[in-house]
């Protein structure tokens, strides 16, 4: 859908979040039943004031659930995807937009909804190699951006979606950094897997076994046993980084941390 709104160049593709399928539903099923209740209390009035009052509470409640509808489907986040930036709408006015603009090389991905032991990533539109992304999850009161449509919407725009392995690594590491392990385990299983790299300012333990050790830091006090898992994921990925040492004191150095990681398994 391509809409040429005031100060928007003509190119912009703008994509609209879809109408929450919930609040749908129950705004209809309310205005049905306000409908059959305005129906039935104008058969049973005998009067004319009564029948005039019922006409007026549930004509009221009528307008309510049509026009809150009307009111959501109005205010809805968007997307403008042009072909030197991509810019998110809010739906409260109030709010700025967040823009990202294309630079040299510029690589897009859109990573899908995403479970790791129980914590969910909603999707997400996401520049490799810069840590910028865009959510395409919906709120609660509407529905997300259709994900075939960015993708198209995208790729008329000239924005390559192919992924590249060596930008994951950066975003990985990003990510890592910023406490969002279970959205760079998404993308260690996307485009990984990374046995050779290291974490970033930590010589001697593997990206993976990084990635993976922080999942189970931050899971060992509400699910231990996934917290377990998580370690023994990441002892491993450190066992296959030692693989890749020059030396033998740098295969030492990094099965100690492959041990030290085993031991919070273990405990």
């Amino acid at each position: 859908m391509q809409e040429h709104g005031a100060g928007r160049p003509p190119a912009v593709v703008v994509i609209r979040t879809r109408p929450s399928r919930p609040v749908t539903i129950v705004l209809a099923f309310l205005t049905l039943l306000w409908v059959l209740s305005l129906a039935g209390s104008e058969s049973a009035q005998t009067s004319t004031s009564g029948r005039v009052a019922a006409g007026v509470i549930f004509g009221v409640l009528i307008l309510l659930s049509v026009g809150g509808w009307f009111a959501l489907n109005r205010n809805r986040r968007q997307l403008e995807v042009g072909r030197d930036a991509i810019v998110s709408r809010p739906a409260a006015k109030n709010r700025p937009p967040l823009t990202l603009t294309s630079g040299d090389g510029d690589t897009l991905r859109i990573l899908p909804k995403f479970t790791l032991y129980g914590k969910v990533r909603q999707p997400r539109l996401i520049f490799l190699g810069r840590g910028g992304f865009i959510l395409l999850d919906g709120f609660p009161l509407e529905g997300g951006f259709p994900l075939d449509e960015v993708r198209r919407a995208c790729e008329a725009q000239g924005w390559r979606l192919d992924g590249d392995r060596s930008l994951a690594v950066r975003d990985v590491q990003s990510w890592l950094h910023r406490g969002h392990s279970v959205e760079a385990v998404q993308l260690l299983e996307l485009f990984g897997p990374f046995p050779s790299a290291a974490a970033d300012g930590e010589p001697h333990t593997g990206l993976v076994a990084g990635v993976f050790e922080d999942v189970g830091d931050k899971l060992i006090r509400s699910a231990r046993s996934s917290a377990r898992d998580a370690y023994r994921r990441a002892a491993n990925a450190q066992r296959a980084f030692a693989g890749y040492a020059r030396s033998e004191r740098e295969i030492a150095a990094r099965m100690a941390e492959a041990d030290r990681i085993e031991g919070k398994a273990r405990g």
